[in-house]
């Protein structure tokens, strides 16, 4: 005695279309370029930042404007200040006229900006070489009354220079308070 399936032709259908496409993804990857990269390669800069340094020095501390209480804040207490930076030759070749530009701009008034650059003349293989930038004064002042009013972003950058040897640009980028009323 014979036994009848009956299936319903849209169970049917669907399961069909289930298989396909399971068999086109494998095909495809059976097909296609398997090499995935999801990471892209890491490349040692050729001039690192070592360090920046402020004078008078910054300090972290939270503090309130109004009736606001900010923590962890880095505020210079200072309006007229110097930066320092020590750079490193990362290659095995010598470097010569390596432009280092700065420029600080006030948060709270982007037309409000200052920079200044200098040149490292040499700078050996692995060598350090230390650049400051002196009597800089501050774009804005929190005087103990505002938090935005002292709001500044410093841009350290390493231009590149292929006649000097460096192919890279490299910068640092340092967000700070000034404000005088605060005693380190």
């Amino acid at each position: 005695m014979a036994k009848f399936f009956i299936i319903k032709r849209n169970y049917l259908f669907v399961g069909g279309l289930v298989i396909l496409v399971a068999l086109i993804g494998l095909m495809g990857s059976l097909i296609g370029n398997t090499e995935i990269v999801s990471t892209p390669e890491q490349t040692e800069p050729e001039i690192k930042i070592v360090s920046i340094d402020f004078d008078p020095q910054i300090v972290i501390r939270d503090i309130t404007y109004g009736e606001e209480m900010f923590k962890g804040v880095q505020i210079l207490p200072a309006s007229h200040f110097k930066v320092s930076a020590i750079i490193q030759n990362m290659t095995e070749n010598t470097m010569t006229n390596v432009p280092v530009v700065l420029t600080i701009q006030a948060l709270d008034d982007k037309n409000k900006q200052i920079s200044k650059e200098g040149i490292i003349p040499t700078l050996e293989p692995g060598a350090t070489a230390k650049i400051a930038f002196e009597n800089i004064d501050a774009l804005g002042n929190a005087a103990g009354k505002s938090a935005t009013a002292g709001q500044h972003e410093m841009v350290l950058a390493i231009k590149a220079n292929l006649e000097g040897g460096a192919s890279q640009n490299t910068e640092a980028r340092v967000v700070f308070n000034v404000d005088s009323s605060i005693k380190s």
